[in-house]
């Protein structure tokens, strides 16, 4: 059982991670604009030199600079790779009415690699200047504790849910003169997992994902950035079977993007 969440864990990651070459063909140029190359070999740069010395270190710092400037780092078209790593615990919402009036809780770790692809550049003024991303996400959540339920256990750590949303968007509020950016996400997607033998919320194996959030994101030079986030994850099976009250946890993720 064990063995079969993984190789569909890895297979789900893999479609993300996999389809690099797909994007990059379709979508031409990660920057856009001139995709010539700027790299000069040692006997050009010295070349260079000679011919134009007032101006040689001007030119060995534009040629050997790697930072992407604002235009072309938030252009249409470019896209980048991430990894997410989060704690998340389930709540009581909407309110249980059952007798104790408390619902399944259970603590665990969420692994999510992304895709994020920018849909449209630069858009919009002000303080809503920003750009729209599609993202792809696939990974895995783990229990860390044993399920419980009015203080008793109802399942045994770990258990686990292997899931894909490849239908999210996000939009950064973008901004020339600062390195960090406040963001806002929802999506949707599905997931596999046995989290239902010991939940009285959901019922069956597969279940559908819904999740919005925020979060800010720091950006580095070198054109990799960190971000932290929040999200509210919600599971039910969109009444497939009985007992869809469905799942609802508080998420907070590290991220990085590269």
């Amino acid at each position: 059982m064990i063995k079969s969440y993984w190789a569909f864990f890895i297979v789900l990651v893999l479609i993300p991670l996999g389809s690099e070459r797909a994007f990059a063909q379709l979508f031409s140029s990660k920057i856009a604009g001139d995709t010539r190359s700027w790299a000069l070999s040692s006997v050009d740069e010295i070349k260079v030199a000679q011919a134009y010395p007032e101006s040689e270190s001007s030119t060995t710092e534009h040629v050997t600079s790697s930072s992407p400037d604002f235009e072309s780092r938030f252009a249409k078209n470019q896209y980048e790779f991430g990894l997410s790593l989060g704690y998340g615990f389930s709540i009581n919402l909407p309110p249980a009415t059952g007798v104790s009036g408390q619902r399944t809780e259970i603590r665990a770790v969420h692994f999510f690699p992304n895709f994020k692809y920018n849909l449209t550049g630069l858009m919009g003024n002000s303080v809503f200047r920003g750009a729209l991303y599609w993202v792809i996400e696939a990974g895995a959540v783990v229990s860390i504790t044993d399920p419980e339920r009015d203080g008793q256990t109802v399942d045994q750590a770990p258990t686990f849910m292997v899931g894909l949303v490849p239908a999210q968007l996000e939009y950064k509020f973008l901004n020339r003169g600062r390195n960090w950016v406040p963001f806002v996400f929802a999506g949707v997607g599905g997931a596999w997992g046995d989290f239902f033998e010991g939940s009285v919320e959901i019922s069956t194996a597969f279940e559908f994902i819904l999740q919005t959030g925020a979060g800010i994101e720091y950006f580095f030079d070198n054109g990799t950035a960190i971000n932290f986030n929040y999200r509210l994850w919600h599971l039910s099976n969109s009444g497939i079977k009985g007992r869809n009250v469905g799942t609802n946890a508080h998420v907070f993720s590290l991220g990085y993007s590269f």
